[in-house]
């Protein structure tokens, strides 16, 4: 298994303003209830106040990696969750938004 990524959760009464890229993490999507909410275009949804952002690395990082990742987004928004996401034999170990 090999990490390669992180799924912050956050508090936001709105789609969060993230930056794209964070160290060697790159925003790949922001979904709401499962509903992917970006890249843009967004569905016309209502959303909770409880957002999924997805951060992929773009090389190996490590557990330290995605401490400072976290450090990071806490300047800006509260995150209430975080998710390691792996690989396995070149298969992502998570799942995809809708």
């Amino acid at each position: 298994m090999k990490l390669i990524g992180v799924d912050v959760y956050i508090w936001s009464q709105t789609i969060p303003e993230l930056p794209k890229s964070i160290g060697q993490f790159a925003l790949q999507m922001i979904s709401n209830s499962g509903t992917k909410v970006y890249p843009p275009p967004a569905p016309k949804i209502d959303v909770t106040d409880w957002f999924q952002c997805r951060y992929i690395a773009s090389s190996g990082i490590t557990h330290g990696d995605v401490d400072r990742l976290l450090s990071s987004v806490s300047s800006n928004f509260v995150w209430t969750k975080a998710q390691k996401l792996y690989e396995n034999d070149g298969i992502n170990a998570f799942s995809q938004p809708y």
